[in-house]
């Protein structure tokens, strides 16, 4: 279908004015997109472990750009003091009056000897050379740590939010923006301290020598700055616009792209290739238009600047002509100058867009910022409060006192639900899909908060407890089969690390898939692909059965755990899962009358309450 439209670099006339119109239409950033540009100075607290790399690479940088005059000078000095032969006094006097008298042997031996003036430049430049590699390589290593560091901080408190977070949040679009977002923060780690450094010490030494050449010429070179900076105002003001838009729209293309190839079976069974490719198409055409308009706005605000530019540089040159034929300035004064001004202009420009260099930077570091201020499900809701980790593994006591849970307000899910668990006791859960069974669990787990009520374990209050303990106590069989692209052993492995190989191959066989994973081509070294893919529906429940099991927690929760399993397999599992809830606290959700036989009580879970069925209720289950 992509061959019936043009090709998308081509635009008509018509379609390049509504593109210029664009472009030069400014939108305001709403409250979600605004950014500050002081974001930036937060992140410096990554840079202080390499404060010595960082230091080394400053004072290369300020001796790389002192070394950086050496070449529009030689204009001057070939000039004045090797052909018209002047009187190279005056600059001993200067240098000493300067506290430089140290390199005067130098400066009077190159300006007698054409050789020794270009052997000089020559070193200077090889010089310079080692210094660039050696600064490409220090820059390269700051990148690196720098960057390293704020993505792992990033991806370590994001994986730390509540549930609800990645419940409402688009997974590739915020895994595109911890992506783009920490890799465009590295810019401000080396480069752009490189540059302001730079800048600096070329603004400071050029303005020196200019105004010692000549005051009128470096005065008329300065008077053109505020014209320089009402564009540059205006630019910033427009592309910080673009910036943000572009910004986002790359985030969602990012996000679309990946949640296609998610869906790719959904796609598949409803034979949707064409509809998903027009979808992400449109996004990527949009997405391909704003950065066309946002060039348009550059060659405009690119071409203003270049004229701008040119005509400050015919300035220069007819007024230094003046002075010269005025007998103001020398040949040589009015060379050096025009070699060097344009350091001094550039330096003043490279502040005068320190805010456009910025802004993709601080775009990202409102965004990282925002990531790393968002509240963890570690924290307490007082703030001023811990969340506790008991020393000792829980006995399994559960209390739930009039809990209220919804998803959106006004539609309870689950309301005034109270249940006491004792120790070693086995509670069967039923009832029609969708009526909060899963949410209860998931209250358990301590994925979500409930708007009120209380639950208890062991006597502590869940609002009290740290969320990686009360799992640590929980084995779970759940009904989403999830398994890492890795190895059966390591995907059974991941409940218990450390176990040894001896308890892994005990908990297959309690879960009866060792002969099965055996006979695979790798055995327990086979890797089961993307989500388990390479695997059969009743291979993957077994896995996580055996790491269920592998976990030896006080309490477990089977969430429909046979519900890909047929009734033979089940039927030899039953013995197994009798003896591993054996002394174990254990909520069992299912539909079969089979698994509900080892319960001691079972609940009805109807119009967000449990409902006792008397029926199958009775003590010392099975």
């Amino acid at each position: 279908m992509t061959g019936k439209v043009p090709p998308i670099g081509q635009v008509p006339w018509r379609g390049r004015i509504r593109l210029l119109r664009e472009a030069l239409t400014y939108v305001k950033p709403s409250k979600n997109e605004s950014f500050r540009y002081r974001d930036i100075l937060y992140f410096a607290r990554y840079l202080l472990p390499l404060r010595r790399v960082v230091a080394a690479s400053i004072l290369l940088t300020l001796l790389s750009s002192v070394l950086a005059t050496a070449l529009p000078l030689s204009g001057k000095w070939i000039i004045d003091y090797i052909f018209l032969k002047k009187d190279v006094g005056p600059v001993m006097d200067s240098l000493r009056n300067h506290h430089m008298g140290f390199i005067a042997p130098l400066v009077g031996l190159v300006s007698q000897s054409l050789p020794h003036l270009l052997l000089t430049l020559v070193l200077i430049s090889l010089a310079r050379y080692f210094i660039s590699s050696e600064l490409s390589l220090l820059n390269y290593r700051i990148n690196a740590e720098y960057g390293f560091r704020v993505r792992m901080e990033v991806m370590s408190r994001v994986l730390r939010y509540p549930l609800s977070y990645f419940k409402s949040t688009r997974s590739g679009y915020l895994l595109a923006r911890i992506q783009n977002d920490t890799g465009n923060l590295s810019n401000i780690s080396s480069s752009f301290l490189q540059d302001i450094l730079s800048s600096a010490m070329n603004l400071a030494v050029s303005s020196s020598i200019l105004v010692g050449i000549s005051r009128p010429l470096t005065l008329f070179v300065i008077l053109s700055v505020p014209f320089t900076v009402a564009l540059s105002f205006l630019i910033v003001r427009f592309n910080r616009s673009y910036a943000i838009r572009m910004r986002e729209s790359g985030l969602q293309l990012s996000a679309d792209g990946q949640e296609m190839i998610g869906a790719i079976d959904l796609i598949k069974i409803h034979s949707a290739e064409d509809r998903a490719v027009a979808r992400y198409e449109k996004a990527y055409r949009e997405n391909v238009t704003l950065h066309m308009a946002n060039m348009l706005f550059g060659r405009i605000t690119s071409g203003t600047q270049q004229a701008m530019t040119q005509a400050v540089r015919l300035g220069v040159m007819l007024y230094g002509g003046s002075l010269v034929l005025d007998g103001r300035i020398s040949i040589g004064d009015y060379t050096a100058f025009l070699a060097m001004y344009p350091q001094l202009t550039g330096s003043i420009t490279n502040y005068l867009q320190l805010p456009l260099s910025l802004q993709g930077s601080a775009i990202s570091s409102s965004r990282v910022r925002s990531l790393l201020e968002q509240a963890t499900e570690f924290e307490h809701e007082d703030h001023a409060r811990q969340l506790i980790v008991p020393e000792c593994r829980a006995r399994g006591h559960i209390r739930c006192d009039k809990l209220y849970f919804s998803y959106e307000e006004g539609t309870p899910v689950l309301q005034d639900v109270s249940l006491e668990i004792h120790p070693g006791e086995r509670i069967g859960l039923i009832g029609a899909t969708g009526t909060g069974k899963t949410t209860f669990i998931h209250l358990l787990l301590k994925f979500f908060r409930p708007q009120s009520g209380r639950i208890y374990l062991d006597g502590h209050c869940y609002a009290d407890l740290n969320p990686g303990w009360i799992r640590e106590q929980i084995g779970l069989v759940s009904q989403e089969l999830l398994l890492f692209n890795d190895t059966v052993f390591n995907n059974i492995l991941y409940s218990r690390p450390g176990s040894s190989d001896a308890e892994v191959f005990q908990a297959a066989r309690a879960a009866g898939i060792d002969e099965e994973i055996r006979a695979l081509s790798q055995g327990y070294a086979t890797v089961v692909g993307e989500r388990g893919s390479k695997l059969s529906g009743g291979q993957k429940q077994r896995i996580a059965i055996a790491r269920a099991f592998l976990r030896e927690s006080p309490i477990i929760i089977l969430d429909e755990p046979t519900a890909h399993l047929d009734l033979a397999t089940e039927k030899r599992l039953m013995e197994e899962f009798v003896k591993r809830c054996h002394g174990r606290t254990t909520l069992l959700v299912t539909h079969r009358e089979s698994l509900l036989a080892l319960a001691d009580r079972v609940f009805e879970v109807r119009e967000g309450r449990l409902i006792p069925r008397q029926d199958l209720n009775r003590t010392g289950g099975g």
